[in-house]
C-alpha cells in the first residue's frame, strides 16, 4: 500500500486523493503520461557530486514548489530554465519518517539512531521510516502533475515504472508488489519511494539504492516491512554502481515514461544561484 500526502483546498480533494492510493503499477497503462507540451523540457539539477544535508534538500524543494506555483500564476515562464524541475542528489547518513508515524517515533529510538552518526527527521511525504545515505540516488521532481494528464495514482506508476526501467538497463530485473516501492522478486527492495502534493505539484520522489551501504538498514524496520530484506544495484550485479553511473541512465527512463526531454538548469542562472545559496545557509 502506498500513503501519498496532499495539501489541496478541501476535504473533497483530499478523500479523492486517498482513493487513490491503494493501486498496482498495471491500473496505469504505459502511454498514460501525455505531457500537453510533449516538447517542453524538464529541468534538472544534478548534486550527486556532493552529500546535501536532508533539510537542505527540504528547503530546496520548498523553494521549487513555491516557485512553480508562482509561475502557475504568471502569464509565461521568463525565467531562463523550464517550470518542472528535478532534483537529483546523495545525503548524509539520514533517518526519515514519513506521515503514518510523524509524532509517533519515541525519543530512545530518535536518540539511538542519532547516536549511530545519522540525523533524524519527521518529513511530510508518505510512508514510515527509511533510511537515506551516501551510495543512494535521490530523485525529487517538483512537477505539476496536471500538465502531464495524469492523476496521483499513475503519477505514483510513473515514477515505479521510470526505477523498473532504470534497472532494466543495468541488467537487473525489477518490479512492483503490494507493497510500496521497486522490488526485485518478492522480498528485496531496490527503491523507495515516497510523495508529498501541494495543489498538484509534488515533491519528495524516489531512492534508488546503488552501492549503499545496506548496514545502515539493520538498525531499522525500512517502511515497517519486518519480514522484507534491502538490496541494491552493486549486490545485484556483484560490482560497484555509484549515484554517478546511474544518474545518466536514470535521466534517460524519466525521459521515456514521462515523453519529455530534461536538460540541465543554466549553472549561471538564478535558479542555480538560489540552490546553491540554500546549501550554503543563505535562505
Amino acid at each position: 500500500m502506498l500513503f501519498i500526502t496532499l495539501r489541496q483546498y478541501s476535504s473533497n480533494h483530499w478523500r479523492m486523493a486517498m482513493r487513490h492510493c491503494r493501486y498496482t503499477t498495471a491500473s496505469c497503462p504505459a502511454s498514460s503520461a501525455t505531457p500537453l507540451q510533449p516538447d517542453r523540457p524538464i529541468g534538472f539539477v544534478s548534486l550527486v557530486d556532493q552529500q546535501v544535508p536532508y533539510d537542505k534538500g527540504l528547503d530546496i524543494q520548498t523553494f521549487l514548489v513555491n516557485r512553480r506555483h508562482q509561475l502557475n500564476r504568471q502569464d509565461a515562464n521568463d525565467t531562463g530554465d523550464p517550470e518542472d524541475i528535478i532534483v537529483f542528489l546523495q545525503h548524509p547518513p539520514t533517518y526519515t519518517a514519513g506521515r503514518r508515524i510523524r509524532g509517533k517515533t519515541e525519543l530512545e529510538q530518535e536518540q539511538r539512531l542519532r547516536r549511530l552518526g545519522a540525523d533524524y527527521f519527521e518529513t511530510m511525504r508518505g510512508g514510515q521510516i527509511t533510511y537515506h545515505g551516501p551510495g543512494q540516488l535521490i530523485a525529487y521532481p517538483i512537477l505539476d502533475i496536471r500538465d502531464y494528464q495524469i492523476n496521483v495514482r499513475c503519477y505514483v506508476s510513473r515514477l515505479e515504472k521510470t526505477i523498473i526501467d532504470c534497472c532494466k538497463q543495468f541488467g537487473v530485473e525489477a518490479n512492483t508488489t503490494e507493497n510500496t516501492g521497486v522490488w526485485v522478486g518478492q522480498d528485496q527492495k531496490i527503491a523507495a519511494l515516497g510523495v508529498h502534493l501541494q495543489r498538484y505539484v509534488s515533491s519528495h520522489g524516489v531512492a534508488l539504492n546503488c552501492n549503499v551501504d545496506l548496514d545502515w538498514y539493520e538498525h531499522i524496520v525500512p517502511c515497517g516491512l519486518a519480514d522484507k530484506k534491502v538490496t541494491s544495484l552493486s549486490e545485484q550485479l556483484n560490482r560497484v554502481v555509484t549515484p554517478s553511473d546511474t544518474l545518466p541512465i536514470l535521466r534517460q527512463s524519466f525521459e521515456r515514461l514521462f515523453q519529455v526531454p530534461l536538460q540541465p538548469i543554466n549553472p549561471e542562472g538564478q535558479l542555480a544561484s538560489e540552490i546553491k545559496s540554500i546549501i550554503a545557509g543563505g535562505k
